[in-house]
C-alpha cells in the first residue's frame, strides 16, 4: 500500500469528466480524460490504463508526462491519434470514437514501455 500512495494523484486526476455537446457534432458527448505517465519500479505506465467510452462520443484526452526519462508517445492507431508528450510540457489529443471495440493504446517511440487500451461501447 505505501508503494501505491505516490500514484495516487495521478489516480486522482484521471477520473473522466463529461462534458457539453462537441463543436463539430452538437449531438455528440464529449468525454474528457486526463492520463498521466509515471515511472514505477522501472515501469513506465500512462494512468489510467483503459478508458471506457460509448461509440459517437468525442474524446479528449489531456497527456501529462512525469517521469524522470523525459519524452514518451502516446498513439491509438485505430484512431489515427498520436502524440509526443515531453515532460512537464502537457499535450492535448482528440478525436471522435468511431467504433466500438477495445484498442490498444501505445507509446510509439517505446512499444515495450507504456500499453494501455481503449474501450468503446456500442
Amino acid at each position: 500500500m505505501r508503494r501505491l500512495l505516490p500514484l495516487l494523484p495521478a489516480l486522482l486526476l484521471a477520473v473522466p469528466v463529461m462534458a457539453g455537446a462537441a463543436q463539430a457534432d452538437e449531438k455528440a458527448p464529449t468525454a474528457t480524460f486526463t492520463l498521466v505517465n509515471v515511472e514505477y519500479e522501472g515501469s513506465k505506465i500512462w494512468l489510467p490504463g483503459t478508458i471506457t467510452v460509448k461509440r459517437g462520443t468525442r474524446v479528449k484526452i489531456n497527456l501529462v508526462n512525469n517521469t524522470p526519462s523525459g519524452q514518451h508517445g502516446f498513439a491509438i492507431p485505430k484512431f489515427g491519434v498520436a502524440a509526443i508528450v515531453d515532460k512537464g510540457q502537457p499535450q492535448a489529443v482528440e478525436f471522435v470514437a468511431s467504433e466500438a471495440g477495445i484498442f490498444p493504446t501505445i507509446c510509439q517511440l517505446h512499444p515495450a514501455h507504456v500499453g494501455g487500451q481503449l474501450v468503446v461501447l456500442p
